[in-house]
């Protein structure tokens, strides 16, 4: 399903004090569920009666979101304040001139649009769109949250954003992933790439040999990046891309070091969620255990609990 960018049609609308509301709101959505419309005055350098003016045009735009039955009146950013911010961030540094409303990917976590830079090249501009679903996720790498009653699901967005972005940096020099370009709150904007996902492809699409020789590419690709260090943790023919003449692993904000115990589960996973979709729909079998032992033997090396004397 397409979804639009709501952001960008209400943008052209904004004026700088509602920046600094939707900034108002951000930051102190860390001390309040809801922010309190005092608060958001003061930070905006505005009176009270000018900022209620100002958020009732926000909520209508849906930038915000307002609740008066808690005893006071407070304030939440949407996630499309947080587009908005994220953009005007973008904008102010110089990465990106202009959004297209045309939707280059999506899934259940992130929506991806088509970007121009001030130079006239397209990018790839990622948001995250992080639920509930993805809390047992994401204890993994961030146990000092666990235990916290109030969570902003935005910033959430913002931690994954970052992640995949850190995990692109590591891998772009030596791996065949996108190049990242700059990271903002939940958005990372990186090198536009044209290919097409492996999921996208009709079984009859590649013939067996075709399909096998993708997946050998992948497998070849993966095991780099395991000796390296990182487990994608999320692999899938999802986040395969095949390129003109090459292969591209994306969506990488589930990373794991291989230095948590947890990866290797992950690993696992990954191996076999890649063996079953080949064997489901291109008939293309690879015994399992041989496949796995050389995983396991560049996981092992890359924890440094292997001998490299051959």
């Amino acid at each position: 399903m397409v979804s639009k960018l709501i952001a960008l049609e209400v943008y052209h609308n904004l004026k700088d004090i509602d920046f600094r509301i939707l900034r108002g709101v951000e930051l102190n959505m860390r001390h309040h569920q809801w922010v309190p419309l005092e608060d958001i005055a003061k930070f905006a350098r505005t009176d009270v009666e000018t900022a209620s003016y100002r958020l009732g045009k926000l909520d209508n735009w849906m930038l915000v979101r307002r609740r008066s039955d808690i005893g006071y009146i407070g304030y939440q950013l949407t996630i499309h304040g947080y587009d908005v911010l994220a953009i005007r961030a973008f904008a102010r540094k110089g990465v990106i001139e202009a959004i297209s409303q045309t939707q280059i990917g999506v899934g259940k976590e992130a929506d991806v649009y088509v970007g121009i830079t001030p130079q006239g090249e397209k990018v790839a501009v990622k948001f995250n769109r992080i639920g509930r679903t993805s809390f047992t996720r994401i204890k993994l790498y961030r146990r000092d949250f666990i235990d916290k009653h109030h969570i902003s699901w935005l910033y959430i967005s913002r931690l994954v954003a970052e992640r995949e972005h850190e995990a692109l940096q590591l891998l772009s020099p030596i791996a065949k992933v996108p190049k990242p370009i700059a990271w903002n709150r939940h958005a990372i904007v990186m090198e536009f790439i044209e290919g097409v996902e492996l999921s996208e492809l009709r079984d009859d699409d590649l013939t067996r040999e075709e399909a096998e020789d993708i997946l050998n590419k992948v497998l070849d690709e993966y095991l780099k990046i395991v000796r390296f260090g990182i487990v994608h943790s999320d692999m899938s023919e999802f986040n395969i891309v095949l390129t003109e003449d090459d292969i591209l692993i994306i969506d990488w904000p589930q990373y794991l070091p291989t230095a948590y115990p947890e990866s290797l589960e992950y690993l696992r996973r990954d191996i076999s969620v890649l063996l079953n979709a080949f064997h489901r729909r291109w008939r293309v079998k690879k015994d399992f255990s041989e496949v796995w032992n050389e995983f396991y033997e560049a996981w092992l090396e890359s924890r440094g609990e292997k001998d490299n004397k051959d």
